[in-house]
């Protein structure tokens, strides 16, 4: 049902239906006005009929587990559902407000410390998850609760960019972890050699433990990583990338356990990581800085940037301005 406000010289219609986002507009003459919310509603009656009672008997948290077992999200996006569940999957469609949203990220902000990145790419996903059920799942549902929050979560700061790492390792970081993981004997995952590889490469962690022999054209000099990373297809996302002398040396060496060549889990080498960068007192580094510096190494080498996107998978060639720290002082070569 439409309602029409005065404002000054101006008349505003609001077109309010149940299951569906507020609607409105400002008009000078008030017939304008009506005429507009008779279209807006003649718009909403022609769409498929929304149940009230349908929508309050389907719950964000049932969203979340269909999406996850039709859509199989990879890990990170699973693990952020996760939260989303927890906090909000009690919630029907009909009783999902913006507020919810808000409400949800101020309680993670204060109890996990959330940076503004992840809270905004978490709200992402929940949007992606109701623009399924409404696309996918044909799901009569046309209300868009996190887009109402998204404006309020950025002025509270709650949601933001990420920050651009700087941070690459130095070689008496490296040397000491080499070190470390030398004189482990229970240490049974090569992590020297998975350090040195990921600096060589430029790959990431995923793609390492991904990678087979099967792939690895020896006589080209090359090797196939398949269903790389893509903002938008992953799967049969192949490409071929060469594999330098270095990381020819590791290959090499490797043990045939199976045929992928570094056939470990991807939480256990970054949990490793982890534990012997606390032992050592080495501040912040992320397994995924070795990837920064694996790449501005290919810069430094003169390496063109067309090169360069060729071995880190960069589709989008200023992405990898995020992922290089050259100095003003390295152009004077």
């Amino acid at each position: 049902m439409a309602t029409f406000q005065k404002r000054g010289k101006s008349w505003r219609a609001i077109v309010r239906k149940a299951g569906h986002r507020q609607l409105s507009k400002t008009f000078d003459k008030k017939g304008n006005a009506a005429r507009w919310a008779r279209e807006q509603e003649r718009d909403i009656d022609g769409a498929a009929f929304i149940d009230p009672k349908q929508l309050r008997t389907i719950t964000i948290g049932y969203l979340i587990d269909r999406f996850i077992k039709e859509l199989e999200p990879g890990r990170t996006q699973k693990g952020s559902l996760g939260i989303l569940k927890t906090g909000l999957g009690h919630l029907t469609l009909i009783d999902l407000k913006p507020t919810d949203i808000v409400n949800h990220c101020k309680i993670r902000k204060k109890r996990d410390s959330t940076s503004p990145a992840t809270m905004a790419q978490d709200v992402g996903f929940l949007a992606e998850v109701l623009r399924t059920a409404r696309a996918y799942w044909e799901i009569p549902y046309s209300a868009d609760p996190v887009g109402d929050a998204r404006m309020i979560l950025k002025k509270l700061n709650l949601t933001g960019r990420p920050r651009e790492r700087k941070r690459r390792p130095t070689e008496p970081e490296l040397t000491a972890l080499r070190e470390y993981w030398r004189a482990n004997s229970r240490q049974i995952i090569p992590m020297g050699d998975l350090v040195d590889f990921a600096v060589a490469s430029g790959w990431r962690l995923g793609e390492i433990c991904r990678v087979t022999r099967s792939d690895h054209n020896t006589r080209a000099k090359t090797i196939v990583i398949r269903d790389r990373k893509d903002p938008r297809e992953k799967i049969g996302n192949d490409q071929e990338v060469p594999v330098f002398p270095d990381m020819l040396k590791i290959i090499k060496r490797q043990p045939k356990i199976d045929d992928r060549i570094f056939p470990y889990n991807e939480s256990s080498i970054s949990s490793a990581f982890t534990r012997a960068c606390k032992k050592l007192g080495i501040i912040d580094l992320h397994f995924h800085d070795l990837r920064h510096e694996g790449i501005s190494q290919l810069f430094e080498n003169d390496y063109a940037i067309q090169e360069v996107a060729l071995c880190s998978g960069h589709k989008d060639w200023k992405m990898l301005a995020r992922y290089t720290q050259l100095k003003a002082k390295d152009l004077h070569r």
